[in-house]
């Protein structure tokens, strides 16, 4: 960009045709100063943000930060100074330096002419390197270089089309624009991703359950009554999916039996990614007692790089292009990350293959998977299921019927095609803007994050809840059951949301009145560019008042079915809860929503999930062990 200060277009003089004595010294200012101040801000911004960033932390965190800060400031002085004294250095060997002016390009000192050469070669190197694999490339430097190296990349092309447009006269930014506006009629390369494979039965939710109650009956003979677990897991980015994993991998861990017991689980964004790795981990017969551990290892890399590299090379170079190259799309890059995070834990490809060879082998169970997303053209669910969604799901749409021409809608139920099993679980977690709206190529409907229509997956699970007390109703076999909720909520400054009444005691309760104070905070009405604002800001209120009426309203309806089920079965004092409700509380560490956790976030959902670790600047309690007894406590058929 510094180069674009050397040079004197055509016709330059005739915008300032009086060329004064402060536009003579402002014009010598800028050239030497500018540059200066551009090559030290990347530095000055990072210092500053670790020293901002300290107070979000209580621990030992802060004087790290702290110290990295002010080396980082430092060493921006230091360019700074650096700078300066190159400048006076090359006006010693040449007075005349910093006034000359070029009219070409060739024409530019040897010194220049490389610098531009190897910042060429660099950038295309880089650009080859993250179009053939940013998941490896992206990941060996992190997301802060990939970041920084795409910065300038795209000042430095940036600077070159401006050079070319200004020397020739053409608007080359406007005509850019104009290539990128008619290219994206074409160049839509974000496709869903299928695989072939046998066909494969997709039971009713009937079925379903009818299977689940035989199986369970069978393993388990001497319990009477069996709980039937129903699962829905909030979203929220690799916060939603690594403390999901958590949750049910703690509480599998505890109770081999837990996910015999699981029916469904219905998951939204990041909680789909998690409830996704806890499937596999199941249908892989991972280790007892090593649940949460590989579920975590899983979760705990970085995906935020792969996704940025992604988005700022290869995808960003397709908006220009008028045609598509799907290994262009950032979204196959996030799915091909999680496949390798798996394939580097568990040392196999089951996130690669097929979603519905989850339930390939019959001799293993695994609870049925319900995973969210929401269609850009009508606003409602699209439901990746290994049960066919049918017209009881309302207004929804089957994410398999989505893979075959409208004439094939009828196959959904013996699809021979399907999605790896990183896609489905991408198909609900399209982070926005990070991931694209993912495209159908049968009708080219788009598919983006669940948490547009409703971000705590208790929508399908209400779904699911009243499809199983209609057939418990109707069919003497499933007496023996009792449906329980499991509700698992990521959100740090979320827990006054009223759902912990669902399942704790009296005790619990009287803690609840300091999470109203944080709740109530969070809402105070803004005045800042309120006309401009306002609309913005109640549509991203409602998608958190969505989740948190569908809480309540599974709430309110469990408890209501649980009571009658409870009292047709004889059982009184010291019943099940029906409702269990799993929460994270604000940390000494930030607990971020992007797809890469620090290790002392990841160690500290670890240790919520024992209520232990929260801040105490913002004390609000958490009831996650008390609840994990509870459940482990109906699991083993003892009174709690």
């Amino acid at each position: 960009a510094r180069v674009l200060l050397y040079f004197d277009f055509p016709k330059s003089h005739q915008v300032h045709p009086q060329r004064t004595e402060i536009w003579r010294r402002l014009h010598l200012w800028l050239p030497r100063n500018v540059p200066r101040i551009l090559g030290v801000a990347p530095m000055v911004i990072v210092g500053w943000s670790f020293l901002c960033v300290r107070g979000s932390y209580e621990s030992d965190p802060p004087r790290l930060l702290l110290c990295l800060g002010l080396l980082t400031l430092g060493g921006g002085v230091v360019l700074y100074v650096f700078f300066v004294l190159r400048r006076r250095w090359i006006e010693r060997q040449d007075p005349q330096a910093s006034r000359r002016k070029y009219q070409r390009l060739r024409e530019l000192p040897h010194d220049s002419l490389t610098v531009l050469a190897l910042m060429t070669g660099f950038s295309l190197a880089l650009c080859i390197m993250f179009i053939v694999d940013p998941v490896y490339f992206a990941g060996a430097i992190g997301t802060g270089a990939v970041l920084m190296f795409a910065a300038a990349c795209w000042v430095f092309w940036g600077s070159a089309l401006t050079y070319f447009g200004s020397w020739k006269r053409i608007p080359v930014i406007t005509l850019v624009v104009l290539l990128a506006l008619i290219s994206s009629f074409f160049n839509d390369n974000h496709d869903v991703r299928v695989v072939v494979r046998d066909e494969f039965v997709r039971p009713t939710l009937r079925q379903a359950l009818l299977d689940w109650s035989s199986r369970i009956t069978t393993k388990y003979p001497e319990q009477r009554v069996h709980p039937l677990f129903i699962v829905a897991t909030e979203g929220g980015g690799i916060r939603a999916a690594y403390w999901t994993t958590t949750v049910l991998g703690t509480i599998q861990d505890a109770d081999p039996s837990f996910a015999d017991h699981i029916f469904a689980i219905s998951g939204v964004s990041g909680g789909s990614l998690g409830a996704a790795v806890f499937a596999a981990l199941v249908a892989d017969a991972a280790p007892q007692g090593e649940f949460a551990k590989r579920g975590q290892s899983i979760l705990g890399q970085d995906f935020l790089s792969p996704a940025a590299a992604a988005m700022l090379y290869p995808d960003f170079i397709q908006r220009f292009l008028p045609f598509r190259i799907l290994m262009l799309d950032r979204g196959r890059w996030l799915e091909r990350a999680w496949e390798n995070a798996w394939h580097n834990t568990m040392q196999s490809d089951r996130f690669a293959r097929s979603f519905l060879d989850l339930w390939q082998d019959r001799h293993i169970y695994v609870p049925s998977l319900f995973l969210n997303g929401t269609s850009v053209e009508s606003g409602n669910r699209i439901i990746a299921s290994n049960i066919l969604i049918d017209p009881n799901f309302f207004e929804a749409t089957d994410a398999t019927a989505k893979l075959l021409p409208v004439s094939q809608h009828k196959e959904r139920r013996r699809p021979k095609i399907d999605m790896p099993l990183s896609t489905v679980a991408h198909l609900s977690a399209r982070f926005t803007y990070v991931s694209p709206a993912g495209r159908f190529a049968p009708d080219g409907t788009h598919v983006v994050d669940g948490g547009y229509f409703e971000n705590s997956g208790a929508t399908t699970a209400l779904d699911v809840l009243r499809q199983v007390n209609n057939e418990m109703r109707q069919n003497a076999e499933l007496r023996g059951i009792i449906p329980q909720i499991i509700m698992i909520s990521n959100d740090p400054l979320g827990v006054a949301s009223g759902s912990h009444d669902l399942a704790m005691t009296k005790q619990e309760l009287k803690n609840v009145a300091r999470t109203a104070a944080a709740g109530a905070a969070r809402r105070e009405p803004g005045t800042f560019l309120e006309d401009a604002l306002a609309p913005a800001y109640a549509l991203l209120s409602t998608r958190d008042a969505r989740g948190e009426y569908a809480q309540k309203a599974i709430g309110q309806a469990q408890r209501e079915s649980c009571e009658a089920i409870k009292a047709q079965l004889g059982i009184q004092i010291g019943g099940p809860q029906c409702l269990y409700f799993f929460s994270l509380a604000p940390a000494t560490v930030p607990l971020p929503l992007g797809w890469m956790l620090s290790n002392g976030a990841a160690e500290a959902m670890q240790k919520e999930m024992f209520d232990s670790g929260l801040s105490a600047k913002a004390p609000v309690p958490t009831w996650n062990q008390s609840v994990l007894k509870q459940i482990v406590a109906e699991l083993h058929g003892e009174p709690h």
